[in-house]
């Protein structure tokens, strides 16, 4: 299997896991412990669950950004491209998708250099998956030209479908 370069480098999982992950449940514990005091106060009740709400938004946006991030991991396993979802993986095989590239804006990440292209599956009868061809976790960096030879061999070992063809250009000539 081939994992392929979408989404936050190990370093960054291990340096939330390791460390920002204990921190920020040790915040959630104390600011969870001052609003519950306030709450069973009577005359604080108002601002222990006003103090509340923005801690548990902020709680849910933490929870969707690494739920989305987690689900940006692929793998290129021979024809058949692999996603992590919640829970296990999804399997989109390459050699009967119907696939396509389309231009789109990043959400959720720090590229702010307009639109990026990413590659779109879609299986006969089933969803479809969107994969970024340049990274927005990584400024827009082009996936490494073995993956992007993996990838077009994948989709057509032979080159013959366009987009194979273009990938394949890609990694052999990026400019």
């Amino acid at each position: 299997m081939l994992r392929l370069n979408i989404g936050p480098p190990r370093s960054m999982w291990i340096a939330w896991l390791g460390c920002l992950a204990p921190m920020t449940a040790l915040l959630n514990l104390a600011l969870g412990a001052l609003c519950g005091a306030f709450i069973t106060d009577g005359e604080l009740r108002v601002i222990g669950v006003l103090m509340l709400l923005p801690l548990l938004l902020l709680d849910g946006l933490v929870a969707l950004m690494s739920v989305q991030y987690y689900r940006g991991a692929f793998w290129l396993d021979g024809r058949v491209l692999v996603r992590r979802v919640l829970p296990g993986h999804r399997r989109y095989d390459l050699s009967t998708a119907r696939i396509t590239v389309e231009s789109a804006e990043p959400a959720w990440t720090s590229w702010r250099g307009g639109v990026l292209p990413r590659l779109v599956v879609q299986e006969p009868g089933g969803p479809s998956v969107r994969m970024w061809l340049r990274d927005p976790a990584r400024r827009g960096a082009l996936l490494p030209p073995d993956q992007l030879t993996a990838l077009a061999q994948a989709i057509d070992p032979h080159l013959q479908h366009p987009i194979a063809t273009h990938l394949h250009h890609l990694a052999t000539n990026p400019f």
